[in-house]
């Protein structure tokens, strides 16, 4: 088929005559342009362009009536002269990008499709080149095979009807048909039928029904499920409603069936004069009727749209969307028994001409678009889906024989189901000022890939899955992430990987068991600055015990200080502060100054050192609590409070030297005093108890009784003097 019929299926049929009489032969090329006679005006531009090899006018009109005529070389030539010499629209990039498509250069025509900016068609056919590998991932889900009714002419959009094909047809086989069309130079279209022997062999195809037959073009062409209904394309013909362009649209018609034949021939509401409305497809239950039409309000040339049945009445035409339609063409619309909706588009991703495409109709809305990839498409022009009601067998068309200069029917048959999957943009930026991070490596359940300058990875991930990110970039923090195709009915998604700056300063704790030294999890720090006491950081350790995070916006030179609450159920909550200055890049580790071990609430265990208690100070031979002293304290009681079930011997201790019975004395004193203020302070009193124990357990050997002298230094005598607060019960 010329790219005429792939198109608009002869849109325009014009019945200006011209008398040309002896001008120039630009002149009668420029009558045929205007008219869509394009066929005829290439012999008067190809010999005006003779005398006149660098007019741009020439040029870019011989370029669109040989591009119209699917003549790809002299679409190269001309489109290719105007590139070369500067002088060309941004349009003859995006042309010239096509024709080298369907030649199988797509990698030469990227870099044109990129130049064009106007609309979405020049990032649409920029990505086919990088998606190439995924057009022929599934090609032994489809068989396609040329069918054997085919004609040298143009034969496309085959149909079942009862156990027969109906299909649209220039082939010229009546002598009361054999106008021409000036757009191609063709026979004009007609339907025709071929019979099924019983055997799988198809007669000899005939006229179809012809009092379904017009002056002009007829085709394509759907049935109801019982056949008693028929929608079709034909060319308007009422004089008296031709377009404002002097043309006669296309127009879809709907007839009934009797016992002689078709009548009762209507047009469908939602026809116009001035546009253009084809390719009808009918939904299984009768409700939806899918068409093609350049009717206001579209996207550019042809989209497809649908309207719904209400009662007997077709309501207003609804157009498909940006997911489906471009400022390309969309045509050919085919809507299965189960929902798929099949179309073809120059406008979106592909493999040249026009592709064919599949996406999910539901709730009145369309899905994702899939490029069905081969065998399916090709570089040429593939269109013209049909599907029988198990949704496997059926009929394409498609121009990939011959050097594209006619359309062929093929059989068409799903092998298997080809799982889709949803498309998923990837962004990395800056977590902190949003910013795009270029050429990003990550991985992605295993697979490595990378986004582009913009920071972009757009791909398709499979439904019903989880994926793994983990991003590794230097000068940032490892990242790890995940998407999930499960539980989203998005047919696209949108995941932003928000990368952290190492600024090569991060505070680093280890919390461990105090008893055992192992890594302890699940510990909640709890972290703020000082002394705003602004909140720094909340974080829960994770089986290593460690805690690490960056110190933004901090410099070699400055001072850090932070109050910090360690928490744990089973362990004695611990509160330190932390300050430091900052003297060199790297790590900063609280373990290296503070004590980060937790101790366990066991009976046994010493409360003072596991709340890093300082040592309790009396004045000399005195036993009252001293301010200091008070403080200290006043952790036992947070602690006890905190644990009502916790029981807490006071047990005071001296060191050798002075009189035993002096130090026993002292200690008691000492002992109860300070239970005494524990128990002022709101603790039960059966819960703590102050003994004193004098020098009768010293931790060293620093004993000087008797002729024993001393040889302990001041640090060792002080090791024994002591408060322990050992748990004794746990109610």
């Amino acid at each position: 088929m010329k790219t005429s019929f792939k198109y608009f299926l002869l849109l325009n049929v014009c019945f200006s005559i011209y008398s040309f009489g002896q001008a120039g032969a630009l002149k009668k090329a420029n009558k045929f342009y205007t008219t869509k006679a394009y066929s005829q005006a290439i012999p008067y531009y190809e010999k005006a362009l003779k005398k006149d090899s660098s007019n741009k006018i020439i040029l870019s009109n011989l370029g669109d009536c040989y591009r119209l005529t699917n003549n790809t070389k002299g679409q190269l030539v001309c489109y290719g002269s105007l590139i070369k010499s500067g002088r060309e629209e941004p349009i003859h990039k995006l042309y010239y990008g096509q024709a080298l498509t369907e030649i199988g250069q797509q990698e030469s025509a990227k870099s044109y499709f990129e130049q064009y900016g106007a609309d979405s068609r020049g990032k649409n056919l920029a990505s086919s080149s990088d998606k190439m590998k995924s057009y022929i991932k599934n090609a032994d889900a489809y068989k396609v095979e040329v069918a054997k009714f085919n004609s040298a002419q143009n034969d496309f959009c085959a149909v079942k009807y009862h156990e027969s094909v109906v299909f649209a047809s220039s082939r010229n086989k009546t002598k009361w048909i054999n106008k021409k069309h000036g757009w191609t130079s063709d026979s004009y279209l007609k339907l025709y039928t071929s019979e099924n022997n019983g055997g799988g062999v198809y007669l000899n195809p005939k006229l179809f029904m012809g009092d379904l037959s017009s002056k002009y073009n007829d085709g394509p062409i759907c049935f109801t499920k019982d056949y008693n209904t028929v929608y079709f394309t034909r060319n308007n013909s009422n004089k008296k409603m031709i377009s404002t362009e002097n043309t006669y649209k296309l127009k879809i018609f709907e007839a009934g069936l009797n016992q002689n034949g078709f009548d009762r021939v209507t047009e469908l509401p939602f026809n116009n004069n001035n546009n253009n409305c084809a390719h009808p497809s009918l939904s299984a239950d009768g409700t939806y009727l899918f068409f093609a039409s350049d009717m206001e309000g579209g996207y550019g040339g042809m989209d497809i749209y649908y309207t719904k049945k209400q009662g007997d009445v077709w309501g207003t035409p609804v157009n498909l969307g940006a997911k489906v339609n471009t400022a390309g063409t969309e045509v050919f619309p085919f809507i299965a028994a189960n929902g798929l909706l099949y179309f073809s588009s120059n406008g979106l991703d592909g493999m040249g001409g026009l592709d064919i495409y599949e996406t999910k109709f539901k709730d009145d809305k369309a899905g994702r678009v899939y490029n069905m990839g081969e065998p399916v498409n090709s570089k040429s022009d593939d269109f013209g889906v049909f599907l029988g009601e198990d949704n496997k067998i059926g009929y394409l068309s498609s121009n990939r024989k011959n050097g594209g200069m006619d359309d062929d029917i093929y059989d068409f048959e799903i092998l298997r189901e080809v799982k889709r999957g949803k498309e998923i943009l990837i962004i990395t930026k800056d977590k902190d000022n949003g910013e795009i991070i270029p050429n990003t490596k990550f991985a992605m359940n295993g697979d490595t890939v990378t986004t582009n300058e913009k920071g972009e990875l757009q791909t398709v991930i499979e439904e019903d899955l989880n994926y793994n990110l983990t991003v590794n970039k230097t000068d940032y923090f490892k990242l790890e992430d995940s998407v999930s195709t499960k539980t989203s009915p998005d047919d696209t998604f949108t995941k932003e990987l928000r990368l952290e700056k190492d600024p090569h300063l991060s505070l680093l704790a280890f919390v461990t068991d105090a008893k055992t030294n192992l890594a302890l999890e699940g510990v909640k720090l709890t972290i703020n600055e000082l002394p705003s006491k602004a909140p720094f950081d909340n974080y829960t350790t994770l089986a290593t015990g460690d805690y690490r995070k960056p110190l933004k916006g901090k410099k070699i030179g400055d001072k850090i200080s932070y109050f910090i609450v360690l928490e744990k159920p089973g362990y004695v909550t611990k509160t330190v502060t932390f300050i430091y200055d900052i003297k060199a890049p790297g790590e900063i580790k609280v373990n290296e100054s503070l004590n980060l071990k937790l101790g366990k609430i066991e009976v046994g265990n010493d409360l003072a050192k596991m709340i890093d208690m300082k040592p309790i100070y009396f004045d000399q031979g005195k036993s009252n609590i001293r301010k200091d002293a008070g403080v200290e304290l006043d952790k036992v009681v947070k602690v006890m409070n905190e644990y009502p079930n916790m029981y807490i011997e006071l047990g005071a201790h001296t060191d050798c030297r002075g009189a035993a019975a002096s130090n026993t004395k002292l200690s008691a004193a000492r002992a109860k005093s300070s239970a005494a203020y524990i128990i002022k302070k709101g603790i039960k009193k059966d819960r703590i108890v102050g003994k004193g124990y004098g020098e009768a357990k010293l931790l060293n050997g620093c004993i000087c009784e008797g002729k024993i002298k001393p040889t302990c230094s001041e640090d060792e005598h002080a090791k024994n003097r002591r408060t322990e607060f050992i748990i004794t019960k746990l109610k």
